[in-house]
């Protein structure tokens, strides 16, 4: 009788935590290796803790808590994905239980059924959760800083094991990622001003000692800020956050899609009515409040003035706070209306997560494994000395997987000369005898590279964290129109300015123009207005030039370039690439290659009428002809960019 009772009392939250496990480990042996969880196993391969510490930790962007795990998790159970991933499977499961545990302590079951709906089956903690990293440790780390920090600020009664637990949580936020040690940070100093007064000593004295058992990591710390981010402005790729970023997060916080933007909508209306019953906001909320928005102010302002760091996944842990304070309006709904509303989140995210996303069978799939499969499944069919694969990754990378199905492959990796020059890649395709290409992750410039020699598409598969291209020399009537294709930008809005009278003529969508004995340092130079373009976000813009020149030497500093700018103004975007790099001495005529790269910015700089300029930069006032030019467009893996849209 007892166990039914329970059942029927506490069947909502079981529903919750059944669905939050289902979908945690229904898919689990799909799960792959993304980038940043294989990146991190290639540093685990030292001989010692200090080698661990000084080379596996320092040369990374975080905190050392993880790696180290990592460092000795993978020497019991090696590269298994299954066994490096269920530490964190299982953290995703008991931040479900703690949200819960907070609400029911500090707010009511109603808030704590809401809360933990969203953690249990939003789709952006249900990714976290699977990725071998220190994201979902924070988000239980975090939880557990605001169960402490609640026990001592607003609870009647506080013992020593709860100040203990504070301190406790406060190192494991800063060991596990420097953006959950902001959290920590942030959390301890507002509690200065809620602390009672009776509690304020042995507070501070708790605080000290934590300061005491950081210090030791803060060397790694400082050093891991002297090496730079992942900002573009510091050789990264991460660009500088819009303006209406947190509209994104919430939406991505709260399921994504068309489910996202419902319960933004419901928890508008809850809000709306709260006013107007003038329900007067609590200490707890106004606490959670400032945690969430000092946070995300921060990261937000120097991502802008400093340098970019504002992902959503640094950002769960202040969200965290915001799901608790939206949840914690449901006060005033009766117990059959939080149910009601609880139904409709459970099959708002259920819906986005699964149907919508495909979380079991689209969400898990990474480049890297993906490729070798596709490798091997060729080399079975064709035969291994007829199948090529290109890795633009590490070696480790694919050792993982050479050693995971017990075979060898012949390929290319970043540490092969071949893909440090252009002008090597395209000698290594020329000479090679195989039938097949097999290019994963590969850019634009790449795989214009890889068609000079391997024209026909024999198959294109692409999710959030796919992009495999196979190329053949043989026709395989496979017309991917989304690959390197010319797109009709060439037209009347565009200025081409030279110092030449000769019009410049058009042939369908291609330029035709020759420049020859010109001094001008800029011979060369097409305007495209943003605004006037139907570029998608993802795509590639490739630009194509086609040029004679007598050697390497005669065209050393000479450069094609791309530029986004304003008029007269310095320029927001610059990338070049030297004609030398492309130049083939068994060829007549040169070919090189140029990509832009369609981001997020691209909307903000429409809107600022700027204009993306091609042109020649003649640095040594050399003589070549210039014999043409092209526009191309490569949908790179457009599923990529919608994962939290």
């Amino acid at each position: 009788m007892t166990i039914l009772k329970n059942i029927k009392e506490h069947w909502l939250i079981m529903l919750v935590l059944v669905l939050g496990i289902a979908f945690r480990f229904i898919p689990i042996n799909q799960y792959q290796f993304s980038f940043d969880e294989l990146s991190a196993l290639s540093r685990t391969g030292y001989n010692s803790f200090f080698e661990a510490v000084n080379y596996g930790v320092k040369l990374d962007a975080h905190p050392a808590l993880i790696q180290i795990f990592l460092f000795y998790w993978v020497k019991i159970f090696d590269f298994n994905e299954i066994a490096v991933k269920l530490p964190f499977l299982l953290c995703g499961i008991a931040a479900i239980y703690m949200i819960y545990r907070f609400c029911l302590e500090f707010f009511s079951v109603k808030v704590a059924m809401v809360a933990s709906t969203f953690v249990s089956l939003s789709f952006i903690f249900l990714v976290y959760s699977s990725y071998a990293r220190m994201y979902i440790t924070g988000v239980l780390f975090c939880l557990m800083l605001l169960y402490a920090a609640f026990k001592i600020l607003f609870s009647e009664r506080v013992a020593i094991k709860h100040y203990v637990l504070f301190s406790l949580s406060c190192l494991l936020c800063a060991y596990n990622h420097h953006i959950s040690c902001l959290f920590a940070f942030s959390v301890g100093i507002l509690s200065v001003f809620y602390i009672p007064k009776e509690r304020l000593k042995l507070f501070a004295v708790f605080c000290g000692i934590t300061v005491v058992f950081y210090l030791p990591h803060l060397r790694i710390t400082l050093y891991q800020f002297s090496i730079g981010g992942i900002g573009a402005s510091a050789g990264g790729w991460l660009t500088p956050p819009r303006n209406t970023e947190i509209y994104f997060f919430i939406k991505a916080l709260f399921g994504c899609g068309i489910s996202g933007k419902v319960i933004m909508a419901l928890f508008f209306i809850l809000l709306f009515t709260s006013v107007f019953k003038l329900i007067p906001i609590s200490k707890k909320q106004v606490f959670l409040f400032w945690i969430f928005l000092m946070n995300y102010l921060i990261i937000h302002f120097y991502s802008v003035f400093r340098n970019p760091i504002l992902q959503f996944s640094v950002l769960l842990f202040c969200g965290l706070c915001l799901i608790l304070f939206l949840s914690s309006f449901v006060e005033f709904l009766t117990k059959k209306q939080v149910n009601v509303f609880c139904f409709v989140i459970i099959f708002l995210l259920s819906f986005q997560s699964v149907y919508k996303k495909q979380l079991f069978s689209k969400v898990h799939i990474q480049d890297f494994e993906s490729q070798v499969k596709i490798t091997l499944d060729l080399q079975k069919q064709y035969g291994k000395n007829n199948v090529a694969a290109v890795f633009k990754t590490e070696d480790f990378f694919v050792y993982v997987y050479e050693k995971k199905y017990h075979t060898r492959l012949n390929y290319l990796s970043l540490k092969d000369s071949a893909l440090l020059k252009p002008y090597l890649f395209r000698n290594y395709l020329s000479h090679l005898k195989k039938s097949f290409i097999v290019l994963g992750g590969a850019g634009a410039e790449d795989i214009a590279l890889a068609k000079e020699y391997f024209p026909f598409i024999v198959s294109h598969q692409e999710d959030y964290f796919r992009n495999t291209l196979v190329l053949s020399k043989k026709d395989f009537h496979n017309d991917d129109a989304s690959l390197i294709n010319v797109i009709p930008v060439l037209n009347s809005d565009i200025t081409i300015i030279k110092n030449k009278t000769k019009p410049l003529s058009f042939l369908n969508d291609s330029l035709y123009f020759s420049i020859y004995k010109d001094d001008d340092e800029f011979p060369f130079n097409l305007n495209l207005p943003l605004s006037k373009t139907y570029f998608k976000l993802g795509q590639f813009v490739l630009a194509e030039i086609s040029y004679s020149a007598e050697s390497a030497e005669a065209i050393d500093k000479e450069r094609l370039c791309a530029a986004v700018s304003e008029k007269d103004k310095e320029a927001v975007f610059f990338k070049t690439s030297l004609l030398s790099n492309y130049y083939d001495s068994t060829k007549t005529i040169q070919t090189t290659y140029l990509e832009y790269f369609v981001g997020v910015d691209d909307v903000r700089w429409k809107n600022k009428n700027m204009a993306l300029n091609f042109f020649i930069w003649k640095a040594k006032g050399t003589h070549y002809a210039i014999r043409g030019f092209n526009l191309k467009q490569l949908d790179y893996n457009p599923t990529k960019w919608t994962l939290w849209d």
